[in-house]
């Protein structure tokens, strides 16, 4: 029971800090886009800087908002998994997929049709971060199968 609350937390955390990434990196090529000078160092900088803002200096928190839609995901996950046979790497999967699809598609319907993640005001910005909730929920079914 203990190593299945780290592995969420671990799966949460993994989540949140590609969500980070993204948002940072999509930020940064549309300003180096517009040629302004994007170094390493700024980059680095800006994702911790972008880390510790999006969880700490904000109303709702995204790790918060992150781990809402994978508990929930991952308790519908679990119950399907009693009356489907499939890996239970697959079935975490898609269902961290659609945590974060839910979080990208809801947000903007609750604060007045904004997207408050940066890098999900694009098509493809949202399928990166659908595809950041598979990978986390890949690793959350996939550390479940090692224990069995």
């Amino acid at each position: 029971m203990l190593k299945k609350s780290l592995y969420l937390i671990i799966s949460i955390l993994i989540a949140t800090v590609l969500v980070v990434l993204q948002t940072t990196l999509s930020n940064l090529m549309w300003l180096s886009s517009i040629d302004m000078p994007v170094t390493i160092g700024l980059t680095l900088k800006t994702f911790f800087a972008d880390l510790i803002g999006m969880n700490l200096g904000g109303a709702i928190p995204l790790v918060g908002l992150v781990a809402a839609g994978m508990l929930m995901a991952y308790s519908v996950a679990r119950i399907l998994l009693i009356w489907v046979d499939t890996r239970k790497s697959y079935a975490y999967a898609f269902a961290g997929a659609a945590a974060i699809l839910a979080i990208v598609l809801l947000m903007p319907l609750a604060f007045y049709n904004l997207d408050l993640i940066a890098g999900a005001r694009t098509a493809l910005g949202k399928t990166i971060l659908i595809l950041c909730g598979f990978l986390s929920g890949y690793y959350f079914g996939s550390r479940l199968e090692d224990k069995e």
